[in-house]
């Protein structure tokens, strides 16, 4: 049963590697097990509920050893992601209706499985669109995106990576003809940010900010 969404892979793999490099050094056994349980613990704890199947699969983390248990591991538990929607142009006008001409980046369909989301930049307009999933439906969300000339942590993934100002209206509370803007620093390559995302929530949050 696939229950496992890109951004929860990411943060269990996470835990897996902290927990298998961590292991490694330190000669201390119980120091060991006692960093393996809390790695097991904090990616088990992502989800609301398990089914003792479920908690065993993360449990393997306790045992990995070697690269090749962690590379066998991480195989593992691609058998169990939920996949990312495919969108196709009928999606992408659908969602923006308002956007004249616009396509969506043409993604192998492996790549497109493993997304957290799907975030282009139309250079020419200096604009950036975002697609994600929230409660099993697609949103999505687009505005101004101006890249800055260094590093810095974006808003959505918490990397330290090349970002941008992305920044869009919403309407004034109490006045629908007034409108203020609103804006983040997120990734610039939004597939760099996707393949990052340990968690959706600050994405998330920021997109149900734009669209109330």
């Amino acid at each position: 049963m696939q229950f496992i969404t890109n951004a929860n892979y990411h943060f269990i793999m996470y835990q897996a590697f902290n927990a298998y490099h961590g292991a490694i050094n330190t000669n201390d056994e119980s120091v060991k097990n006692a960093l393996r349980f809390s790695c097991i613990d904090k990616a088990r704890a992502i989800f609301d509920t398990l089914t003792t199947e479920q908690e065993a699969l993360i449990g393997e983390i306790f045992h990995i050893r070697s690269e090749e248990e962690l590379e066998a591991f991480d195989a593992k538990l691609q058998n169990y992601l939920v996949p990312f929607p495919s969108i196709n142009e009928k999606t992408v006008k659908k969602l923006f209706p308002k956007v004249k001409k616009l396509k969506a980046p043409d993604l192998p369909a492996e790549q497109m499985d493993r997304l957290v989301f799907l975030g282009w930049n139309d250079t020419g307009a200096q604009k950036k669109f975002i697609i994600a999933q929230h409660d099993h439906q697609l949103v999505a969300v687009h505005g101004s995106f101006t890249p800055i000339s260094k590093k810095g942590i974006c808003a959505f993934c918490h990397q330290n990576e090349r970002v941008g100002l992305f920044k869009a209206d919403i309407k004034a509370k109490g006045n629908n003809d007034n409108f203020r803007a609103i804006g983040q620093y997120i990734c610039a390559d939004s597939l760099t940010c996707s393949n990052n995302i340990k968690s959706e929530s600050r994405l998330l949050e920021f997109i149900n900010v734009l669209k109330a």
